[in-house]
């Protein structure tokens, strides 16, 4: 009967542990997001759709649709703290002559504040400027 019961541990312990490896430690942030607006400090919107950020367990990539009909993809990494979301480019990344342009983060580099994640929508706030998606 010992055997029995310890294959049964086992068997859940296996079963845990599956299930803890498997788990999407960032929730609903992993997924397609179109911004779709900036809003700044006075108010004012500035409206966008030709951008996409694209966060998987712990890499990012950010798609621009370029003016001529083609798009340029921007790589790198981020991680989560709290309600802090840094990302960090690639140093490809930031000499595509696009980048100015299209991302034009200092150092390839920001942190970004999350202030809304739900199932549909994602708020990000960067030095008073709100970044506003719609998972896509």
């Amino acid at each position: 009967m010992k055997i029995g019961k310890r294959k049964i541990f086992l068997i859940i312990g296996l079963i845990v542990l599956v299930l803890a490896a498997c788990s999407n430690v960032d929730g609903d942030l992993d997924d397609k997001w179109q911004l779709r607006q900036y809003q700044y400090a006075d108010g004012s919107i500035e409206r966008q759709d030709s951008i996409f950020y694209n966060f998987q367990k712990g890499s990012f990539s950010a798609i621009c649709l370029l003016k001529n009909g083609s798009y340029q993809t921007f790589f790198g990494n981020y991680s989560l703290k709290g309600d802090k979301i840094s990302i960090i480019l690639l140093p490809q990344s930031m000499e595509d002559e696009n980048y100015s342009f299209y991302m034009g983060w200092e150092n390839g580099e920001r942190t970004f504040t999350m202030e809304e994640l739900t199932s549909s929508s994602l708020h990000l706030e960067y030095e008073g400027v709100r970044y506003i998606f719609r998972r896509y």
